[in-house]
């Protein structure tokens, strides 16, 4: 049986081929936001590195420190171009010393695999697109109490990683503790059927949600290449080290730590309606200016709840909107500065 098939079984809705809820997206959130649940995350792409230079070649890559990292931690990291600009944001998981899973939006498989072979050289390191041999998925609540059924346990502390054979998992923390669980693709239907034994299937939107609550840096196909990681608050979330090695926009990324501060930060923003933006979308004044950018959307139980990258200069304005909306601010779990300076040290763009 196919995996869609499967998810069917249990009420899965699909349109085209994405798929939207169980049945009842509103009473999943819920759910996902109080006794919890289980969700599949077929957005979720993998890329897989293997080899003796693997964790060289990434932390040549990535703004991240990786040659360091160990397998029981799980860490983000950006992927820039030249002038700074966010191709990726990466979760890394290390499996072994010569192992990694980079997960990112599955839109932008295909460009980043392709970027980083370009970049191998004389590197003994192999990496695929290993998305369609991974099942990714997401739980909160009773859904953790289910993915420790599948690990034999759960990883203490935000950012920890247990592994048991193929299966990884991630505690991500935040106030309603999330876990983020990957295991090989051919053993998906006999996990998923544990999970949903001991929990409910939630809707995707749902992690969607608590990914926008918790403030978490995120690129998608419409947003590749708009942001440096300080926009997308990345150095607040520990994705960013400032005392590694080089790679690529490195300088960028520096100077505007070392020297500058950047015009523009994420915030959250909540606003009525069921009308979503989609990612790249402008956040705009009652007179058509435009304050900043979309960075990931979804509809709330009680409206829509966003990330915007801003220009600082409109951090405390009452009359933004999104989605043709009255929008308003919402708190991030992290404090994020508000001293604008000038767009000097984003030469990147």
């Amino acid at each position: 049986m196919d995996w869609p098939a499967l998810l069917q079984i249990h009420g899965a809705r699909y349109d085209d081929s994405a798929l939207l809820d169980f049945g009842d997206a509103t009473a999943e959130q819920h759910a996902a936001l109080g006794d919890g649940g289980v969700m599949p995350l077929p957005h979720q792409g993998v890329i897989r590195v293997v080899g003796d230079d693997a964790a060289a070649f990434l932390h040549g890559q990535l703004s991240q420190g990786i040659e360091d990292q160990p397998v029981t931690e799980a860490r983000l990291a950006g992927y820039c171009n030249p002038k700074g600009r966010l191709l990726a944001v990466f979760r890394v998981i290390r499996l072994d010393a010569d192992d990694f899973l980079l997960l990112a939006d599955r839109s932008l498989m295909d460009g980043l695999v392709k970027r980083l072979r370009m970049f191998i050289l004389r590197s003994r390191v192999a990496l695929q697109d290993f998305t369609p041999h991974a099942a990714v998925f997401g739980a909160t609540g009773s859904g953790a109490a289910a993915i420790s059924e599948v690990a034999g346990t759960l990883p203490q502390g935000t950012g920890t990683v247990v592994h048991a054979g193929d299966t990884s998992v991630v505690n991500l923390g935040g106030e309603k503790e999330r876990f983020l669980m990957v295991t090989h693709a051919r053993d998906a239907a006999g996990v998923w059927e544990t999970l949903v034994a001991a929990s409910r299937p939630v809707t995707p939107q749902a992690w969607t949600l608590l990914q926008v609550r918790a403030g978490e840096p995120a690129v998608v196909a419409g947003t590749a290449e708009h942001f440096v990681p300080q926009q997308l608050n990345l150095d607040l979330v520990d994705g960013v080290s400032f005392s590694k090695g080089c790679y690529p926009g490195q300088e960028v990324v520096a100077r505007m730590h070392y020297r500058g501060k950047p015009s523009r930060r994420m915030f959250g923003l909540t606003a009525p309606g069921e009308m979503v933006p989609h990612a790249g979308d402008s956040v705009l004044t009652a007179d058509g200016a435009s304050a900043g950018e979309i960075v990931q959307a979804v509809a709330g139980p009680a409206g829509i709840e966003a990330l915007a990258v801003l220009r600082l200069q409109y951090r405390d304005r009452q009359d933004l909107r999104i989605a043709d909306q009255p929008a308003g601010f919402a708190q991030l779990p992290y404090p994020v500065p508000v001293t604008p300076e000038s767009d000097e040290a984003e030469a990147g763009g």
